[in-house]
């Protein structure tokens, strides 16, 4: 309603300019009127503890809102034995002043030390004072599209996000480095010609449209997204990141990127134009990676590991020097999106590669040698499908304590989407099982008596739910991390003393049921990858702490930890349920 009545007033003005008022003098009432605030929303600020004052043309912020927080305010505004007494205000939190047009902050910004989150984007700044470090709970500070080219000396420890992107920095600020609490850093659309030091904790950084010509990213631990497109990167060197999820380094002049090591949560590579002619650098990561855009290179041959990359989803190696495509591209289950236009190719026709990636794939097939197609997996056999498995694609064994080849046929035919085989008293899982890889999504193999999981478990990159609840599992085999679908995942009633870490880097993860088991401790650094994790059961363990960083799982809502042995948070704060249980280890969670 305020915003509202200063646009009409704002029209207004501009009628009268109509009407042959000197059009500068109404130009000068709208800015004395942008740069006013009235006491209405004064007073709405101090009750709620926020301030919007974005949009209004303001050139110069008001003396009162450097004042939100002195006591003397509110009697100047008469409120004070009005409607409003001084214990029902709010310390002001969070205040917008965007899209505005203001080209100076005072040092009395420094007065407003109990905000949280400062907004000045898109405004004519070219400098900050020293006073903004004085803002000691600032969590995110928001300095994008003004004139900056450099900050304080000093930044509040509290600060969390920092955007500066499009402004005009030609040297990296030095002051980031000290900064302890740093997880996201925007730099984009700089001048930037290097980078400095990060500081320890920071998560993503985003360096896009700069002036770079070099960038070396090592042993930041939580560091999962990096973005420098649009650059002059001529050497690249990123390695001993175990949270990296996403690396972008497109529209560069790479020639050469060195091998990307100790990245074990690596998951989206994209260096798309740029001048690389070869693809060794992803061989340490070839298990991970799920998108792979190595479009408008000089690429000349594809490696023979790719194939072997079994999470792989989508390569992209459009226009490249490439001549032939390897026929055992084609093995590749996992891969749904191949794109291979703008190439050279002598061995494939282009109707083929038009007709999109399952032609393309299949004609490869064709090219196999006969022990390649071996390696591809089980040989369908030729009868007819079973009609109610072929509408069901569901395979029930539970309770069977043998299963005859006719049967595993007739799931190899019908393309089972689903098998289960509970209480059948297994010591191992039966080959059959692996060979339903091609399109097994859902795998049910409680309640029997395994201590092993096979490492082919790793093939089956189709699976969304697992489920090997009540068995004798103490770890778990180290090719689980290949299986990127995986949603549900059941491993109650085992013999865990923690966690695998083989689960710690599925991304796509949403539940995951470990109760009843023997894990002491939780490990929240390793498990910050779980971005997607809703639900967590760890109920009936031994853990003595819990520790309050797991709250800041981004997706988490669903936390379930009675019957272990920690006594804080108490019994009744854990019956109050998940969401009270989160927000209390959120209040928890060192600043």
């Amino acid at each position: 309603n305020e915003y509202k009545s200063y646009l009409r007033k704002k029209a207004d003005m501009s009628r009268r300019a109509m009407r042959g008022k000197p059009f500068s003098h109404v130009q000068k009432e709208v800015q004395e009127l942008g740069n006013t605030v009235s006491k209405k929303l004064l007073k709405n600020a101090l009750r709620s503890g926020t301030l919007n004052l974005q949009n209004r043309e303001m050139t110069v912020i008001p003396d009162d809102v450097y004042r939100l927080n002195d006591p003397e305010l509110l009697k100047s505004l008469g409120a004070e034995g009005d409607d409003m007494k001084w214990w029902e205000t709010e310390p002001i939190t969070k205040l917008y002043l965007c899209s505005n047009k203001i080209s100076t902050i005072t040092p009395a910004i420094g007065n407003l030390n109990s905000l949280t989150l400062l907004d000045l984007r898109d405004n004519c700044l070219e400098s900050i004072p020293d006073e903004i470090g004085n803002l000691e709970m600032l969590v995110r500070l928001e300095l994008s599209h003004n004139k900056l080219s450099t900050l304080p000396t000093t930044l509040t420890p509290t600060l969390q996000q920092l955007s500066l992107n499009d402004n005009v920095f030609v040297e990296y600020p030095t002051v980031l480095a000290s900064l302890p609490g740093l997880q996201i850093l925007d730099m984009r659309n700089n001048q930037l010609k290097e980078m400095g030091e990060l500081p320890a904790s920071i998560q993503s950084v985003a360096l896009d449209g700069n002036k770079i010509t070099g960038l070396i990213l090592e042993g930041y631990q939580h560091l999962a997204t990096v973005s420098a497109n649009n650059n002059i990167l001529t050497h690249l060197r990123v390695g001993n990141l175990p949270a990296l999820k996403a690396l972008s380094v497109c529209v560069n002049r790479l020639e050469f990127i060195e091998p990307l090591l100790n990245c074990p949560a690596l998951s989206e590579v994209m260096v798309g134009k740029n001048f690389l002619t070869s693809l060794d650098f992803i061989a340490p990561c070839i298990p991970t990676i799920t998108l792979l855009d190595c479009s408008d290179n000089k690429i000349m041959a594809i490696p023979d590991n790719i194939p072997t990359m079994v999470s792989l989803r989508r390569l992209d190696l459009t226009n490249n020097d490439l001549n032939a495509l390897p026929p055992k591209l084609s093995l590749m289950d996992s891969l749904t999106s191949l794109c291979v236009e703008g190439n050279p190719l002598r061995t494939i026709r282009r109707e083929i590669i038009a007709k999109g990636t399952a032609a393309i794939k299949d004609y490869l097939r064709l090219k196999l040698e006969p022990t390649e197609v071996e390696e591809s997996g089980p040989t369908v056999p030729d009868i007819k499908p079973d009609e109610i498995m072929m509408k069901t694609k569901v395979l029930e064994l539970d309770r069977n304590k043998e299963v005859n080849g006719d049967t595993w046929d007739q799931a190899l035919v019908c393309g089972v989407v689903r098998l289960s085989m509970q209480y059948c008293s297994l010591t191992t899982v039966p080959d059959h099982v692996f060979n339903l890889r091609a399109n097994l999504q859902e795998l049910e193999l409680g309640h029997n008596n395994l201590h092993v999981l096979p490492s082919e478990i790793g093939k089956m990159v189709k699976l969304r739910k697992l489920n090997l609840m009540n068995n004798n599992f103490k770890e778990l085999p180290a090719e689980i991390s290949s299986l990127t679908a995986l949603e549900d995942l059941n491993l109650a009633h085992n013999k865990f003393d923690r966690i695998p870490d083989c689960i710690l880097t599925l991304g796509g993860l949403c539940n995951l049921i470990i109760s009843n088991n023997q894990i002491g401790k939780l490990e929240p650094d390793k498990m910050m990858n779980l971005r997607s994790l809703q639900c967590l059961d760890l109920e009936n363990n031994n853990i003595g702490r819990l520790t309050p960083e797991i709250s800041l799982l981004p997706s988490l809502r669903t936390l379930l930890v009675m019957g272990n042995t920690f006594k804080i948070p108490r019994a009744d704060v854990l019956a109050k349920g998940s969401a009270e249980v989160l927000a209390w280890l959120k209040n928890k969670v060192p600043q």
